[in-house]
């Protein structure tokens, strides 16, 4: 008995440690963002932020509220967003666009909702806009939008776009953001 009780212990804790291995989570998992599935047209909420995307459209070039305009290829995401509970750092301050293995972050070069300020109980709408390759619009999408810059640890508003069935346009002009009426 004494030679096979080690054996026997050897093999329980080699059961126990495959059994751990098969179920513990995956590296990084511990700083993953908490997601809030959203579709269009219908508010979704993640910690701080509700938003709801109104509309997605696609277009060659853009004009933004001050009369710049840039020609590529556009994903232009329109929102309506408040904050919840506190206007502390609430600005919409991520906006990430995921096609394939490919991510795409809104850009900066236009006047737009991108880090824009929320405040608790009054809405804004607006819109974003994500300069893609051409070849980026095909397929599906992944929109992830929400309060903070560093999404680790957070709460974020996701939604999956067919970027094949959005027509493209030859121009958007970017609304100005403002205080939604509703």
């Amino acid at each position: 008995m004494k030679k096979v009780l080690p054996w026997l212990l050897t093999l329980v804790l080699l059961a126990g440690a495959w059994v751990q291995n098969a179920v513990a989570l995956p590296d990084g998992s511990s700083e993953a963002s908490f997601l809030t599935p959203a579709t269009v047209g219908h508010a979704a909420t993640a910690r701080n932020l509700t938003l709801t995307v109104t509309d997605v459209r696609a277009a060659r070039s853009i004009t933004d509220p001050t009369g710049r305009t840039l020609e590529s290829t556009w994903v232009v995401v329109d929102v309506d967003a408040e904050a919840i509970d506190s206007q502390y750092g609430a600005t919409l301050g991520f906006a990430e666009l995921t096609v394939g293995e490919r991510t795409f972050r809104a850009t900066e070069r236009v006047q737009s909702f991108f880090r824009q300020r929320l405040v608790p109980g009054v809405p804004r709408s607006g819109a974003v806009a994500f300069e893609l390759p051409a070849d980026a619009l095909k397929g599906t999408g992944t929109l992830r939008l929400g309060i903070p810059s560093d999404a680790r640890y957070d709460g974020l508003v996701e939604l999956t776009i067919d970027l094949s069935d959005i027509p493209v346009e030859d121009a958007i002009t970017l609304p100005t953001t403002h205080w939604t009426h509703t």
